[in-house]
């Protein structure tokens, strides 16, 4: 899981120094995290103030943004790749803090399941 989570510390580091205190939540789950095999689908979820009138098409395009700067910038991602010749799969959801009440079903699930990076609530 070490290469795993040193792609998303990655990936975190770079949202935060972009958004900083906009940044409220970073969750991340999926199975990668329930049967701790770093080769499987990983979700993360980003708590981002400010993101509610933004389409759900564009706030999927902000996350491509990010996961695509550290694939072109990260060692991490090289690592990743060396060791399992594939991407690493991260797969990205970024809603507002009032959105957390909306009871989505994905959203509940990581809540529930994950893991907790960062929570500034």
């Amino acid at each position: 899981m070490k290469l795993l989570l040193n792609v998303i510390e990655d990936l975190s580091s770079s949202i935060i120094e972009w958004y900083g205190d906009y940044v409220k939540r970073i969750i991340i789950g999926g199975k990668s995290i329930e049967n701790r095999n770093e080769t499987d689908e990983t979700i993360y979820l980003l708590v981002l103030d400010k993101v509610t009138k933004i389409s759900f098409y564009a706030r999927g395009e902000i996350f491509s943004f990010f996961y695509n700067k550290i694939l072109k910038n990260s060692e991490n991602v090289k690592q990743y790749m060396l060791s399992y010749g594939t991407l690493p799969k991260i797969y990205g959801i970024i809603i507002s803090p009032k959105e957390l009440n909306y009871e989505i079903p994905i959203v509940e699930y990581i809540l529930n399941n994950g893991i907790e990076l960062l929570n500034r609530s």
